[in-house]
């Protein structure tokens, strides 16, 4: 199985060592891809995409497609801002339009990871408000959504409830390989 994991926080810290212990737990084909270190820019609006199924607008979206569409998982990893997710991460998710409508993404397994400040039921509207639609229009299977709640740098590793939560994802994720 071909995990592709995407962090959309502009810092490191909760959200990427989240994704980091995950993604150094996990056997084969796996890529993490910090959308801090990537050049994307924002959607034009142009429309274009709608007609070609490509975006005019040249970057580092380019290889980001390519992953997504090898991927048989995808993990997203956002902080809650405003009860949402980052302006990293609504740019990457708006310029995914050129695979809205297709097959490309169809069946591929989504997997969601929310680290807020506040409560947990705030993270969770990150999830039903913005990831829940990303997953619908692309037509992909929501596994399960994971909240952590963290403000503060290294807030997380310094949890043992949240390591042991991060434990029990990594768990699930093998699970799912012995299903594939």
């Amino acid at each position: 199985m071909k995990v592709i994991a995407i962090c959309g926080s502009p810092r490191r810290g909760n959200t990427e060592f989240i994704l980091n212990k995950i993604f150094n737990s996990l056997p084969g084909k796996k890529e993490l891809i910090l959308l801090r270190n990537k050049n994307i820019k924002h959607c034009s609006g142009c429309l274009s995409c709608d007609k070609t199924k490509k975006c005019v607008i040249k970057d580092d979206m380019e290889e980001i497609y390519n992953k997504l569409k090898e991927a048989d998982l995808i993990i997203i990893g956002t902080p809650n801002y405003f009860d949402n997710v980052t302006g990293l991460l609504k740019d990457f998710i708006d310029r995914t339009n050129p695979l809205y409508m297709t097959d490309i993404l169809k069946g591929k397994k989504l997997i969601n990871i929310v680290v807020g400040g506040g409560k947990i039921k705030n993270s969770q509207r990150v999830v039903n408000q913005a990831l829940t639609y990303f997953a619908k229009a692309h037509n992909l299977k929501i596994i399960n959504s994971y909240f952590f709640q963290a403000l503060n740098l290294k807030e997380v590793e310094s949890n043992p409830k949240t390591v042991k939560k991060i434990g029990t994802i990594i768990r699930d994720i093998q699970k799912l390989k012995c299903k594939s």
